[in-house]
């Protein structure tokens, strides 16, 4: 007997995966399908992190405006579904986080006042230029990476994807995530030693 989950869920793969394929070709009407399938079922999931339904709407927005700005790289994902969630789930999370954290310094300012001393213009100016540096070059050494490592790397380090998160989207081991993230890291601390600034 042929099990009709399965193969449901199969054919939802691979229309989520040619979506991905179309968006990541700078196919707006595709990211439009994507946002009708996963849009309502996204808000269903998001009660699970955060009660506030507007947060929730916001933040599952903010998915699909992600995708959009990341479509480059999403032919290389092998579970869009998981990817979607997982995007979801990070981000209400961090909101939850950044809103706790905001309530307490909050409550922190009211309680004592704090001196602090401001720095001159030059300063500010200096600090900033350094950090536009440090940000352009590492831009540059994380071109330099092989395109996998890369992906992966800035799935753990810039969306805050677990491995086992990682290599459900990717298909791949969690020890193949742990390796191409060692490469990335390898190749970053040896090109970031030779930076001055």
């Amino acid at each position: 007997m042929i099990d009709l989950n399965n193969k449901a869920e199969h054919k939802s793969l691979s229309e989520d995966r040619h979506l991905f394929k179309r968006i990541s070709q700078n196919e707006y009407k595709a990211l439009d399908l994507l946002f009708n399938k996963y849009y309502d079922p996204l808000c269903g999931f998001g009660n699970l992190f955060e009660k506030d339904q507007m947060i929730i709407e916001e933040q599952v927005s903010d998915v699909f405006m992600l995708l959009w700005n990341k479509r480059e790289a999403l032919t290389e994902i092998e579970n869009p579904k998981s990817y979607i969630y997982v995007i979801a789930k990070n981000l209400l999370i961090k909101k939850n986080k950044y809103v706790k954290n905001k309530h307490y310094l909050d409550d922190k300012k009211e309680n004592q006042l704090v001196l602090k001393a401001h720095p001159s213009f030059e300063e500010e100016v200096i600090d900033q230029e350094h950090q536009l540096a440090y940000q352009k070059a590492i831009a540059q050494i994380l071109k330099e990476i092989p395109k996998k490592s890369r992906e992966i790397f800035e799935m753990s380090r810039v969306e805050g994807l677990k491995y086992k998160e990682i290599s459900e989207i990717m298909g791949i081991s969690p020890r193949t995530v742990e390796n191409h993230i060692a490469t990335a890291l390898r190749l970053i601390s040896k090109k970031v030693a030779t930076i001055s600034f």
